[in-house]
């Protein structure tokens, strides 16, 4: 049997001359970096030939709003390529009709829905910035959005309508334009009059939707041109708007299909090709916001590509995932990894249920996740993938045998992107295998961060490297491990104590479904180590657990000095935010307020329910 080539070969192999995959070298910013040659160059660009070559085809399956009706109790339709296309050149005719074009901004905020991506497709037509808005943020952190990016357009739900509707005024006191919702708006709401419907600005206007897809007067759009905006989780203070260009936000489609190309040529298999509209469809659960860089560059981006069909979920639910993915035929899943995690762990899925393929990214998963996924699903691929917000979705990824034989790395560095791997204090770059703070470099770094420059010129130096915040190391074949971010790296004692190695050996125990280490503040040690786990359902039952058995299991697995002092066990699932992460900075909270008051000699359960 042949050796397994290297990494680099692979690499050699699919970026060769003639390959899809091929790159050249650009100058950018001053730099020469390396991008894929034959890359659309606009989001216009690779979306027509996709929507025309599919047009005959479900391309989504979505809930329809009804005035005061839970989205999971909604009617749901389904929309061709070609009806989405038609939709979408009617708005861009109207955008059009308003003065907007290339370059100019345009907000999108509401959940996974069908006027969503119409909204995107419109935008992207006339060469617009699609500004997308969290859209589970609170009104306020809406209006800092709004107000930092000065959209010329907002193109909002229902819901947001309702949210932003008595501040309308205020907005366009300070420039941004006018507000539009895709939904019909209840007439009950007098906050609303200062808001009009799509389907009624559409109607009194002459649209000329064939010049839109002929493309004329947009000369002027390049691979360089403004493209996308998305924000910065905003767990930590306010949101920040992250811009990118569209090389650099369409770049993450050819990065994806490095993984899988790779995951081939090292098992001794050929190159899958690429999709054509011959193929058999495939039908993906998209259980992360569209608003999110991998709801809407990979999942999106690439269900677009190949024609798949996208079932969407207005916001994450377990037991109405289940549901669509038995009603609507569901092969593909993924999202972050709770999201697979918790469709493993549902009883409700039937256990002859088989997907295709398994992708997650967004979150470390456990070391376990891997191993889970194959034992259950076996001839599904699995793909795993590693970036930020700011590099648009994919730095490293890895699949197939890579990943279930190094279930904690998130792969090597896609072709086009460097890593390094340097001392938090020094900047001096570290050597192989020792850890540390993990910068980037590449053609999908953000452009900046939108009318910031300090936060840009903190966050990317004048080499062009952005530091990511998260702390890692790389073997000597290049793969990647992320440890922990810099910031939830507990010290305890002058000791550099990594989460991700407390939540492992949690995670090695089968009763464990979720779990998150947690620093204590002490005045002693400086930080002491918790954690607050939940119970994975086993058999339609949730097995029996102590804090005094946990702790002892777990000791079993980590230096003394890394066991946790305490450890609570959380009713149901762990709070998380939008896009399934769990929100630490509130766990965290309880766990230091049921730490002081043991300290205090008051006793405290630990069993404890879900109040966040």
């Amino acid at each position: 049997m042949p050796p397994k080539p290297t990494i680099r070969e692979c690499d050699r192999i699919i970026t060769s001359p003639g390959m899809v995959l091929e790159m050249e070298e650009k100058v950018m910013d001053g730099r020469r970096v390396r991008v894929w040659k034959n890359l659309p160059p606009s989001f216009r660009s690779f979306i027509l030939p996709s929507f025309e070559a599919y047009s005959d085809r479900v391309f989504l399956s979505s809930a329809v709003w009804r005035t005061g009706q839970e989205s999971r109790a909604a009617p749901r339709e389904h929309v061709t390529f070609g009806e989405v296309l038609r939709r979408a050149a009617e708005l861009a005719a109207w955008m059009r009709i308003q003065g907007l074009g290339v370059g100019s901004r345009i907000a999108i905020g509401g959940r996974n829905c069908t006027g969503w991506i119409v909204s995107f497709v419109a935008c992207q037509l006339i060469g617009a910035v699609s500004v997308c808005l969290n859209a589970w943020l609170h009104k306020d952190q809406l209006l800092h959005c709004l107000s930092i990016t000065s959209p010329h357009l907002v193109l909002v739900d229902a819901e947001r309508a309702i949210v932003l509707g008595p501040s309308v005024p205020g907005l366009q006191a300070v420039g941004v334009g006018q507000v539009i919702s895709w939904d019909p708006l209840p007439a009950s709401f007098e906050s609303l009059s200062s808001i009009r419907s799509v389907g009624e600005v559409l109607e009194s206007s002459e649209l000329d939707t064939r010049s839109i897809l002929q493309g004329p007067d947009l000369r002027d759009l390049s691979p360089e041109s403004d493209a996308v905006i998305f924000f910065s989780s905003g767990t930590s203070g306010l949101p920040k708007a992250v811009l990118s260009t569209q090389r650099m936000a369409l770049s993450n489609l050819f990065s994806g299909m490095v993984a899988p190309a790779r995951a081939a040529l090292r098992a001794g298999l050929t190159i899958p090709p690429l999709p054509k509209p011959s193929d058999p469809q495939r039908t993906v659960l998209l259980a992360i916001p569209l608003f999110h860089v991998t709801g809407c560059l990979s999942w999106l981006m690439r269900a677009i590509f190949a024609g798949s069909k996208i079932v969407l979920l207005p916001r994450w639910n377990i037991d109405q995932a289940v549901k669509l993915i038995e009603t609507e035929n569901v092969t593909v899943i993924g999202g972050v990894p709770s999201v697979v995690s918790a469709i493993l762990q549902a009883p409700g899925l039937p256990k002859s249920k088989a997907f295709d393929t398994v992708f997650y990214g967004g979150a470390p998963p456990s070391r376990e996740l891997a191993r889970e996924v194959k034992a259950r699903w076996p001839k599904a691929g699995l793909v795993q993938g590693y970036g930020l917000t700011e590099t648009n979705a994919y730095v490293c990824s890895v699949a197939g045998g890579d990943y279930v034989e190094r279930p904690e790395s998130t792969g090597p560095p896609v072709p086009i992107c460097d890593v390094k791997i340097v001392s938090p204090a020094s900047r001096e770059e570290l050597p192989t295998g020792e850890t540390g703070l993990l910068m980037v470099r590449g053609p999908q770094v953000m452009k900046c961060y939108y009318n910031n420059p300090e936060e840009t010129s903190f966050a990317i130096d004048s080499d062009g490297w952005l530091d990511t915040g998260d702390v890692g190391y790389t073997d000597k074949e290049g793969f990647l491990y992320i440890k922990d971010r810099l910031k939830d790296i507990i010290v305890r004692g002058g000791e550099n104590i990594m989460s991700a190695d407390i939540e492992n050996a949690l995670y090695a125990d089968p009763r464990i479904g979720e779990a998150v280490a947690i620093g204590i503040p002490d005045n002693i040690l400086g930080e002491r180590v918790g954690a607050i786990v939940s119970l994975r359902t086993i058999e339609n039952h949730i097995p029996k657990a102590t804090e005094t058995d946990l702790i002892y299991t777990v000791s079993s697995k980590l230096g003394r000095r890394a066991v946790p002092e305490i450890i609570l066990i959380w009713h149901g699932p762990l709070p998380r935010n939008a896009n399934g992460k769990v929100v630490k900075k509130d766990l965290k909270s309880y766990v230091v307020e049921a730490w002081e008051t043991r300290q205090k000699g008051s006793h405290l359960g630990v069993h404890v329910k879900s109040k966040l």
